[in-house]
């Protein structure tokens, strides 16, 4: 009979083979932290669900404003990715340091839209005529989307015209508010606040010719040097992700 010590080892040994047999394709899933400006915020939910549903990895999105979220990493905070607004801060938190080399990138490109909240009629022509009441865009010294709001009106001659009509938002998510609480009857937004995949929100709109602003380059990029970091970034910029901020009423680069 066999040492009681020898049949141990052996059965120790074939558990670990059957378990390496049978072991889980999320086996070495990771977590990662994503802030995420709040233009995005909608889409990046979608995109996390796929990437998590094809990878085991968790993502755990915190959404809110790129200033904010750029203040904090200057801080410390432990984001993994840095996903912005714009691509000025990006471009500053790698020159800093603070974003890994090599992995800054335009993950989209911004939509400017006229919209309202009421099915009304809208082309340039409402905004030439005067005849409205308030126009709400988004602060252009602090806001992609207000700057491009404030190209568009200087292209067509409307900036100085349009002074005292003109409702001004902190940022993007406040203008959209002004719009949909009624108390404009106009904004200047972005086309991805009024369309969620496949689901266009009530209202009617105008696209903005994009020859008519400088284009909203949303960058972002890996604030920590992780496999499951830069597989996330790999599949943003996939065909599949492309295709799913494609539909969230983004451009693509």
């Amino acid at each position: 009979m066999k040492a009681p010590s020898q049949v141990l080892i052996k059965l120790a040994l074939l558990l670990s083979v059957l378990g390496a047999g049978v072991a889980s394709p999320f086996s070495f899933a990771d977590e990662i932290t994503v802030a995420v400006t709040d233009n995005f915020d909608f889409t990046l939910e979608e995109l996390k669900r796929e990437f998590e549903t094809q990878t085991g990895h968790l993502v755990i999105v915190n959404p809110g404003a790129s200033a904010q979220h750029y203040a904090r990493i200057l801080d410390g905070a432990a984001f993994d990715i840095f996903l912005s607004e714009d691509s000025m801060r990006p471009e500053i938190l790698e020159n800093e340091g603070l974003i890994i080399p090599g992995t800054r990138f335009t993950y989209a490109r911004g939509r400017l839209v006229l919209w309202s909240v009421k099915n009304r009629p809208l082309t340039p022509k409402v905004l030439s005529d005067n005849d409205f009441q308030y126009l709400a865009i988004a602060n252009p010294r602090l806001a992609p989307y207000g700057r491009a709001a404030k190209e568009f009106l200087e292209a067509m001659d409307l900036w100085e015209a349009l002074q005292e009509k003109l409702v001004t938002g902190e940022n993007i998510g406040q203008t959209y508010q002004f719009a949909i609480s009624g108390d404009v009857d106009m904004a200047l937004i972005a086309f991805s606040q009024i369309i969620y995949g496949n689901y266009l929100q009530a209202g009617s709109y105008w696209p903005v010719p994009e020859n008519l602003y400088t284009p909203i380059e949303l960058q972002g990029g890996l604030l920590k040097d992780s496999p499951a970091g830069k597989q996330f970034l790999q599949f943003i910029s996939s065909a599949q992700g492309r295709e799913i901020i494609l539909s969230n009423g983004f451009f693509v680069p």
